[in-house]
């Protein structure tokens, strides 16, 4: 491919070098910025530096077959790509309630380490391109997730009763407003006594779209019911 007078771009020397840093320095920031404002995990200097140091990884490798004669420049990066996989799966966690945590921010950390790659390498067009795609995978189709879980059919809830017998009552109650229950996993505050707490998730299949606020209310009013959240 011909780059005519941009071809220092493609070079590594010290401007390249900046605006190849700089630029993982700005993505990465800016990605981690809307994680910051939301106080979730992996926030802003943390995408900064995985994208940071993913660039320089991918440069030092481009550096050392240029300067060695090392047939494979992508060593050092392949290492970075199976090296985040450990730091994203350090930030994954299940809760009491069942629920999974930390999976946007586990794959966000890799492919943000992946854009370095690309831009320490120099492939700018793909890395502006996944940006921007990441961007709006981050900031804009939420909203698109979450308009989907306010009208769906089904709803997943993590629920606390008193005792075993108002989760019994729940059930029958479900079946009457013809609501189906499924993926039930229920918990015992003590095992040896019939009278104590229990905790459960549960899968919620209505016949029609059913707005939370009205599930909360019709099924959080029963008897025996102390806690009940969506998960």
């Amino acid at each position: 491919m011909e780059y005519g007078q941009y071809m220092w771009l493609y070079e590594l020397n010290f401007l390249s070098v900046f605006i190849r840093l700089f630029l993982a320095m700005l993505f990465g920031g800016i990605l981690g910025y809307g994680r910051e404002k939301k106080h979730l995990p992996a926030g802003f200097r943390t995408y900064m530096i995985v994208c940071l140091g993913s660039a320089l990884a991918m440069m030092a490798g481009i550096y050392v077959t240029e300067t060695t004669g090392s047939a494979d420049a992508s060593r050092i990066g392949a290492q970075v790509v199976s090296g985040i996989s450990f730091l994203g799966a350090g930030t994954i966690l299940v809760t009491r309630q069942n629920q999974v945590k930390g999976l946007t921010t586990a794959a966000g950390l890799w492919a943000v380490a992946c854009i370095g790659l690309a831009l320490g390498a120099g492939f700018y067009s793909g890395a502006i391109i996944c940006f921007a795609a990441l961007w709006v995978s981050i900031q804009i189709l939420r909203f698109v997730d979450k308009r989907l879980q306010t009208h769906s059919k089904t709803v997943s809830i993590y629920i606390e009763f008193t005792k075993l017998a108002d989760l019994s009552a729940f059930m029958t109650f479900a079946n009457t407003q013809h609501c189906i229950i499924n993926n039930l996993e229920m918990n015992r505050s003590n095992p040896t006594n019939p009278n104590g707490s229990v905790s459960a998730t549960m899968t919620l299949h209505f016949a029609e779209v059913t707005a939370y606020t009205q599930i909360v209310e019709t099924y959080g009013a029963l008897d025996g019911v102390v806690t009940m959240k969506a998960i």
